[in-house]
């Protein structure tokens, strides 16, 4: 009878243990998915329009609460990659969607490599048009859908993500 109640003993010993590192596993796979969620970025765009004025401006912006890492900078005008170095293609593809229009401009962009911290805010393109009459929002809003923006990036997990615009 006491060796049946040790081997009782022993098993519920067992069973707790095993329920122990069970629990301990869900545990280390929860917070795991906590950490990429705390780290996980998400670019999003903004385009402030004065038309009165003849302002347009397009910002890139990291709604996330980890930094983005680029990986690649794609821009297209009606449906070809534009090719440069640095902010470029993105003079080049203005020269494409704005013939004939005077307007000073003001370009960024973000290359392979970058590291987009949480919040920060780029402006991609700021145009202000030099003579009146300013191009009616009607013609920009045409222009922009000639145009598309696709920025890869990850999160210091590695995951992937895409950024689209116009989305």
């Amino acid at each position: 009878m006491l060796l049946l109640l040790k081997f009782i003993e022993l098993n519920w010993q067992g069973i707790i243990a095993l329920l122990a590192l069970g629990f301990s596993i869900w545990q280390g796979w929860q917070i795991r998915i906590h950490n990429k969620l705390s780290v996980r970025p998400h670019l999003t765009s903004w385009i402030n329009t004065d038309a009165e004025k003849g302002y347009y401006t397009l910002e890139l912006i990291n709604n996330g609460i980890g930094p983005a890492l680029i990986e690649e900078f794609l821009l297209k005008v009606d449906g070809k990659i534009i090719t440069g170095q640095g902010s470029e293609p993105i003079e080049k593809a203005l020269k494409i969607i704005l013939p004939d229009l005077k307007y000073t401009s003001v370009h960024g962009y973000v290359s392979k490599g970058y590291s987009m911290t949480a919040k920060e805010k780029i402006i991609i393109v700021a145009i202000q048009f030099l003579k009146q009459p300013f191009p009616p929002l009607e013609f920009m809003n045409e222009a922009i859908k000639r145009t598309s923006l696709d920025i890869y990036y990850k999160s210091f997990y590695k995951e992937s993500f895409h950024f689209h615009f116009p989305t």
